[in-house]
């Protein structure tokens, strides 16, 4: 898991040192003979939307990331999960 979260922050760290390589010219995109402006406005909305994808999926991997920690918690028997899906540490014996 850590040899991942370092590949995924050496290649954000890639990504943001080499901005110009993810911009494509105006005719490229579809749009030649636009103004400065327009353009400019595509690519904020294209990066917009890429963010708003990355907060997403980086919300379900983080969920999914805590699903695993709570389910890693009960494997060994210390907690137990009341009826309102609180984790508590199991009773002794003589409680149960």
């Amino acid at each position: 898991m850590k040899t991942f979260l370092k590949a995924c922050l050496v290649l954000a760290v890639a990504l943001l040192a080499l901005p110009e390589a993810a911009y494509a010219c105006e005719h490229c995109i579809g749009i030649g003979g636009a103004n400065e402006t327009t353009i400019n406005a595509l690519v904020m909305s294209m990066a917009s939307l890429l963010a708003m994808i990355g907060f997403v999926g980086g919300g379900i991997g983080m969920f999914f990331m805590h699903m695993h920690k709570r389910a890693k918690m009960l494997e060994p028997g210390e907690f137990v999960v009341n009826q309102y899906g609180d984790l508590r540490p199991t009773p002794p014996e003589s409680e149960r």
